[in-house]
């Protein structure tokens, strides 16, 4: 019945058995109803309806269907909701599917499903996605539902709907192709919005369901949140998962394991502090554990007890119990040196992103160690024995660097080079003979040479001893990175009682290594009889210490080819016996040793560096400080010096134009005689006067004081140079302190040139204003005045007028007009005497400004070493849980390492 509603074909029951057209049967079914005295005519209208819909007769379907009631009510609603889709009356339609009220199932999702595709066709898809989730969630078994979900969810790449439809359908209905769903979306890398626990229930189905696809979907998911910050979640997912799971060893876990085994390493990379991984670790390994096979268990027990070591009882002690028995039984591992230079490249990479150097030194002896092509042999002797001569010989050719202080290391190559190496830097030389190397160096030479190449040899030539009672640390890092020791002595005195102190402590330092010994300078001996008898007794010697050692004998006078062959001979037979392949992994753990130990030390000394920095900078401030201080009482000393020069030799021209003015004047009466006018001699005078004055200013006063304005000039640049010097000697005390030409203290001399200017500007040209000597109103002057011209007409008062003129002009003081004079004439000096004190300001202001800016620099400086020293102390986990962290790494690959000693050991046993 539902189906027939669905596709609209009710009307089928109806007209069952009637061979004429559809409408025609249910019209004749029409008429007979509506005779009734009851009609019932609600079936014949909805199925009249559908045949009307068939026939896109959409208008007469809504008219039959619009006044259905009863059971068919709700359908004949979604019907004509279908007509109006198909007129495209799209709102109309949507408003009457959301007005369908029904309890019956089939007929609410065929509405949900009609709204969803509404809702496509109007590119409304939001709420197709809505209504499309509505209908999985109330009938997710209802036929293709999930299926148009899942297609659309795909088409508009709505990847979190997509990714909750797969985890829902795979935990309700165990389809393996659901499971194979979520597992492409996983790998698509789509589902990393979803935090990990929400894949738990899903995976813990597929778990008891599926194992093998279990494994896959679990390291698709470990992928998908291994570089989000979601990776500890998973990892307490999976671990709780696998942790209470029922495991068979049958299954080989082997995707699984790895993924264990990586997170393992990569957790220990330095990026982590401890605090937030041991609530991690111990769990993960414990699975690790359960699930591992093979090899993989050797490497999760190691893992196991490596941890339980750098962090006691923070493992389960049964689990460590175990671990510990599956390391004792284990026989053979492999890869260990390649683990080993991983775990030191993952070292050195934290190192450099925390500024710390692990040294090219280093660096360069582990790419050597991991270099398994040759055979390193180590050659070393007193001073003077000809190790670096035996060398030229199995090279072939002369190197020239008998001079060097440093390590030679030689080995064949296509390509010919020659490289120094430090702690702080590696660098290329071009010639042999550039570089006399410094301690501790090494020049590392490739070039072409037959021998080596035949032998697969790489030889090492260690600075001689020369009366040393010990050996350097320098020589233990060659020594623990060769394979075999060649110790050369000296056919004129061999196996001195120092050589062989020296040969008991390079035992002790590497018990392993293989020692032997070359003969050296055969040719000083007088005869073969003696050649022979010196060599046993040489033996005889060796032997009471080194009872394993051999003595090759060597001359450069000998045949060459022979003395290379049988060398040969002596290397093969003598070190390339042992298993020296096999050690180099051990070397290079113990150079791993070293560089956690001297990254710890590096620490400490770090913290040092910045203590020591931060309180040398207070000092310098302090220096910097006491300066400017001084810099400051210079200043003054020099304004009030040079200020005082200058008013000194002003208030000289001062003094001189109060003598100078008043006897011009007074000489002025003899220019009165008794025949002056003296109705106006008074204005004659006058002018006579100012131009005496003119006159005395511009070739007396004036040279003087330009003369005298030089002089003080000259005096202030010996005042200034005196500043410079000292300016210079507080420079060079402050760059000695700082090695470096930081501070340079420079006094502007341009304020000489200015004064120099202002000087020649002042003193040209000038001319002093004409005063008012003898046209003032003073009580003597307007007797004078007035008697002149009331008696200066008579001829016999002019006697009288004369003198009394001459009487005045010789007893008038004329202080007041010198006074004017000087005003005058000084009064532009006035102002450059004002501007004194400030040119010198301007003299040491760029020292004070470069005193300044040091001072704010170092303070600055002070500031970040306090806030990176005060970093340093507030988080020592930030430096100290990384290395403790690679200490872990490296003790499980020491243990591996045993592993394989064991193994081996068992081999030479049975051999």
């Amino acid at each position: 019945m539902d189906e027939q509603l669905i596709q609209k074909k009710f009307y089928e029951i109806l007209i069952e058995g009637k061979e004429k057209h559809p409408i025609e049967s249910l019209g004749e079914l029409f008429i007979e109803e509506n005779k009734k005295e009851i009609a019932n005519l609600t079936d014949i209208r909805f199925a009249q309806g559908e045949v009307y819909f068939q026939h896109l007769d959409y208008e007469a379907a809504i008219f039959k269907w619009e006044n259905i009631e009863g059971k068919l009510g709700p359908w004949a609603k979604k019907n004509i909701a279908d007509a109006y889709f198909e007129l495209e009356l799209y709102d109309t339609a949507e408003s009457i599917y959301k007005d369908v009220s029904t309890d019956n199932p089939v007929l609410k999702m065929e509405v949900f499903l009609q709204l969803f595709s509404l809702y496509i066709v109007g590119m409304k898809h939001p709420l197709a996605r809505d209504v499309i989730k509505e209908a999985v969630a109330f009938d997710p078994d209802y036929p293709n539902v999930t299926k148009m979900a899942r297609a659309f969810f795909e088409e508009q790449k709505d990847w979190p709907n997509a990714v909750e439809l797969a985890v829902n359908e795979s935990i309700r209905t165990e389809s393996m192709a659901w499971f194979d769903v979520l597992h492409a979306y996983i790998k698509q890398g789509v589902a990393q919005s979803s935090a990990p626990d929400y894949f738990a229930r899903m995976l813990e189905s597929l778990y008891q369901l599926e194992p093998v696809r279990f494994e896959k979907m679990a390291v698709a998911l470990w992928k998908n949140y291994k570089y989000t910050d979601s990776y500890f979640n998973w990892l307490e997912v999976i671990t709780e998962l696998i942790g209470k799971g029922e495991h068979s060893k049958e299954h080989r876990w082997n995707d699984l394991s790895n993924q264990y085994q990586e997170a393992f390493s990569r957790l220990l990379e330095g990026k982590y502090l401890i605090r937030d991984l041991k609530p991690v670790i111990p769990s993960l390994l414990e699975n690790w554990l359960k699930i591992s096979n093979g090899e993989q268990t050797i490497h999760a027990a190691a893992a196991v007890a490596s941890w339980n070591k750098v962090f006691p009882e923070s493992m389960n002690m049964l689990i460590v119990h175990e671990a510990e028995g599956i390391l004792n039984q284990s026989s053979k591992v492999k890869g260990g040196l390649t683990a080993s230079e991983t775990l030191f490249e993952s070292i050195a990479a934290w190192a450099q992103e925390n500024e710390l150097a692990v040294g090219y030194k280093l660096k360069w002896m582990i790419r050597e160690l991991l270099n398994t092509n040759s055979y390193r042999l180590l050659l070393a002797g007193s001073a003077g024995s000809g190790k670096t001569s035996f060398m030229e010989a199995l090279v072939g050719q002369t190197l020239g660097v008998h001079d060097y202080s440093g390590t030679i290391s030689v080995q064949d190559s296509s390509e010919s080079a020659i490289i120094e190496i430090t702690g702080d830097e590696q660098k290329i030389v071009t010639e042999l003979g550039e570089t006399n190397g410094q301690k501790g160096s090494i020049m590392d030479i490739h070039l072409s040479s037959d021998y080596l190449q035949k032998q697969t040899l790489r030889v090492v030539d260690a600075p001689g001893f020369n009366g040393e009672k010990t050996i350097s640390s320098d020589f233990q890092h060659h020594l623990a990175g060769s394979d075999g020791l060649l110790f050369v002595l000296d056919a004129r005195a061999p196996f001195t009682g120092v050589e062989r102190d020296l040969l008991l402590d390079i035992q002790a330092a590497a018990p392993q290594i293989p020692i032997h010994f070359l003969l050296n300078k055969m040719d000083t001996v007088y005869s073969d009889q003696v050649a022979m008898q010196m060599e046993d007794e040489t033996w005889n010697k060796v032997n009471m210490y080194f009872p394993k050692a051999k003595v090759f004998t060597f001359s450069n006078k000998y045949e060459d080819s022979k003395q290379l062959n049988d060398f040969a001979l002596f290397m093969n037979s003598n070190y390339r016996q042992d298993d020296w392949k096999e050690k180099r992994t051990e070397k290079v753990l113990n150079f791993i040793h070293q560089t956690l130990t001297y990254l710890l030390e590096k620490r400490a000394s770090t913290e040092r560096k910045w203590e020591h920095s931060i309180a040398w900078n207070e000092q310098m401030v302090e220096k910097l400080n006491g300066a400017m201080n001084q810099l400051a009482d210079l200043e003054k000393e020099k304004i009030k010096t040079i200020t005082k020069s200058y008013r000194s030799f002003k208030e000289e021209v001062k003094s001189e134009i109060f003598t100078k003015i008043p006897e011009i004047l007074h000489n002025c009466s003899n220019l009165i005689t008794e025949n002056s006018d003296f109705s106006q001699v008074h204005v004659q005078l006058n002018q006579e006067m100012n131009e005496k004055i003119q006159e005395y200013v511009k070739q007396t006063l004036m040279p003087d004081y330009y003369h005298s304005l030089q002089k003080w000039i000259s005096e202030s640049e010996m005042e200034f140079t005196q500043s410079q010097q000292f300016m210079d000697d507080v420079s060079s005390g402050f760059n000695e302190l700082y090695q470096e030409e930081r501070i340079g203290l420079l006094g502007d001399f341009k304020v000489l040139d200015d004064w120099r200017r202002d000087a020649d500007r002042m003193t040209s040209g000038i001319r002093i204003e004409n005063v008012n000597i003898l046209l003032r109103r003073t009580p003597a002057q307007l007797l004078l005045k007035g008697a002149g011209k009331l008696l200066g007409a008579i001829p016999q008062n002019k006697a009288s007028m004369y003198n009394r003129y001459k009487k005045y002009l010789e007893n008038e003081d004329f202080l007041d007009v010198a006074l004017m004079i000087s005003d005058r004439f000084l009064a532009q000096f006035e102002l450059f005497e004002q501007s004194i004190e400030r040119d010198i300001t301007l003299f040491f202001r760029s020292a004070f400004s470069m005193l300044q800016k040091t001072i704010d620099t170092t303070q600055m400086e002070t500031k970040e070493y306090q806030e990176t020293l005060l970093h340093m102390r507030e988080n020592p986990e930030v430096y100290r849980d990384p290395i403790t962290l690679f200490e872990v790494k490296l003790n499980q690959a020491e243990r591996l390492e045993k592993v394989e000693k064991r193994r081996l050991g068992k081999l030479q046993r049975n051999i």
